[in-house]
């Protein structure tokens, strides 16, 4: 009934406050949110068998001022609604002209002339777009329900309905290429899962291992993970124990070939593993620069102690170290030189048709375990990561160079000077019944 995608997606939109309205199985709500400690207020709607007009108005008056109205059974990535708090008239309705995800028979129709909504019904003939469950509101909307439900509205759509005809506007934002989705039954919520997942896994930096040997691999576990409660933080923090459990495998190897085989095999499935953190943090919606933080320092601390590892296993002689050396220095090379890139420009490193990232270089430190060349490891790993640090840094320049080359806009000098004020945002939000006619 509430789940917490829900919630992350409002916050990390930049919503302070989000208020849930409750009536039907209230407690089993209550349990969940406090089971989760999830950062949300519950206020008691003991009218919520009129209809989920009353559930709106409930958690308005909650809410107060400004705030976005959302369906508590709609999934909706960050992205959408901050389109939402864009905007500044008194209502504003999100929409979607080409819904990739949603029921259409079941959805409700909305008819747009140009960007204003002009009629709302879930049997209305003739549409542009569908409802997407998410609204901002102002007071006037607030005190425009209170009306309608007092001259008898039952649902949110009677409200708009009767807004609409009182000569109210309701500006229409267009969700298209945007992820929703609304689950109403238990089949609804697994097709959900899934989607999230695999739009989780589809990152467009991702190296060619990642593409066509961990991601298919790593989803199946993470659509299993994102169903529990288990944090992101804490895979991350469980791949890098059993790196570290690899890394000794690799050195143990040295005084066998078959634990130096198996060592190699576990290093391939820590590679896997490695890409599980992420996809449950973006298909929960709480992915977080704490927890990429986190990531990358674990990354980083793990890709040192396998190298250690296969050079223990290949013997301590000077071409061994020297080896290690080169590598180590390598794979320190790929992500500062993405991280130089990414704070410089201030945008993210352009994905490249084939990169060697950290999924490559697991892959190279497995085969030569398996193969029983560490040295030959060592070497391969070292050279990958001078190509991957030196095609990075290419980018780089040649951005440079661009932003260079470009003339200097003059800035137009305004007539007189003052100071702006700021746009106005929404600041909380409510979580209501489904809509329905």
């Amino acid at each position: 009934y509430l789940c917490t995608p829900r919630v992350w997606a409002l916050r990390r939109a930049g919503v302070e406050r989000v208020v849930a309205v409750v009536g039907h199985r209230g407690e089993e709500v209550r349990r969940f949110v406090a089971e989760r400690a999830l950062p949300v207020e519950l206020v008691e709607n003991p009218d919520y068998l009129r209809g989920n007009g009353s559930s709106a108005l409930v958690g308005g008056r909650a809410a107060g001022g400004r705030f976005v109205l959302m369906m508590v059974d709609h999934v909706v990535e960050p992205e959408a609604i901050a389109r939402l708090l864009g905007r500044e008239e008194p209502f504003v309705a999100a929409v979607d002209t080409a819904p990739a995800y949603c029921d259409r028979e079941e959805a409700t129709k909305v008819r747009l002339v140009g960007d204003h909504v002009v009629a709302v019904s879930r049997s209305l003939e003739g549409y542009e777009a569908v409802d997407a469950g998410l609204f901002a509101c102002g007071p006037v909307v607030l005190a425009a329900a209170e009306r309608a439900l007092e001259e008898g509205a039952v649902s949110w759509n009677d409200v708009k309905r009767r807004y609409l005809g009182a000569g109210g506007a309701i500006r229409a934002v267009d969700l298209r290429g945007a992820f929703w989705i609304d689950v109403d039954t238990p089949g609804d919520l697994r097709r959900a899962e899934r989607l999230l997942v695999r739009r989780a896994a589809g990152k467009p930096s991702d190296g060619v291992v990642s593409r066509r040997l961990n991601r298919p691999l790593s989803r199946s576990l993470s659509l299993l993970l994102v169903r529990t409660r288990i944090s992101p933080n804490a895979i991350s923090a469980l791949t890098f124990l059993l790196t570290l459990g690899a890394a000794g495998l690799l050195a143990l190897g040295r005084m066998s070939a078959l634990v130096l085989v198996a060592a190699g095999v576990f290093v391939q499935l820590c590679s896997i593993l490695d890409g599980v953190d992420g996809e449950v943090a973006r298909a929960s919606l709480r992915a977080s620069p704490r927890g990429g933080f986190l990531d990358s320092v674990l990354d980083r601390l793990g890709d040192a102690a396998l190298l250690i590892g296969l050079a223990v296993a290949g013997g301590p002689d000077t071409a061994t170290w020297s080896a290690l050396v080169a590598a180590l220095f390598g794979s320190l090379a790929v992500p500062y030189v993405k991280a130089s890139y990414e704070a410089t420009f201030t945008s993210p490193m352009p994905a490249a048709r084939c990169s060697f990232g950290r999924d490559t270089r697991m892959l190279v430190i497995a085969l030569a375990a398996v193969s029983l060349q560490p040295l030959a490891g060592l070497v391969a790993v070292a050279a990958v990561s001078d190509i991957e640090a030196a095609r990075r840094f290419a980018a780089g320049w040649r951005r440079s160079a661009a932003l260079a080359a470009r003339p200097v806009a003059r800035a137009r000098q305004p007539a007189t000077a003052s100071a702006a004020s700021p746009r106005p945002r929404p600041i909380s939000a409510t979580l209501a019944e489904h809509q329905r006619d």
